[in-house]
């Protein structure tokens, strides 16, 4: 996996290091994105996610997404 990704299962499992910045996300999903008709995001619906340290965006990418 390259590239401004975070694998879906990551964030499951609570433990998300942001790509851009490389510090780790405490409670990330506080910090999920959804960019659908999603009221709310959670781990399930969530397109991104953003760091709270350096406010970068970086999208959740479901296995069959990963080449």
């Amino acid at each position: 996996m390259a590239g401004n990704v975070v694998p879906r299962e990551r964030l499951r499992e609570g433990v998300v290091e942001c790509p851009l910045c490389g510090r780790q996300i405490a409670a990330p999903t506080d910090h999920l994105l959804a960019y659908s008709t999603a009221e709310r995001a959670d781990v399930d619906t969530a397109d991104a996610i953003k760091c709270p340290a350096c406010t970068g965006v970086t999208f959740v990418v479901d296995p069959s997404d990963e080449g």
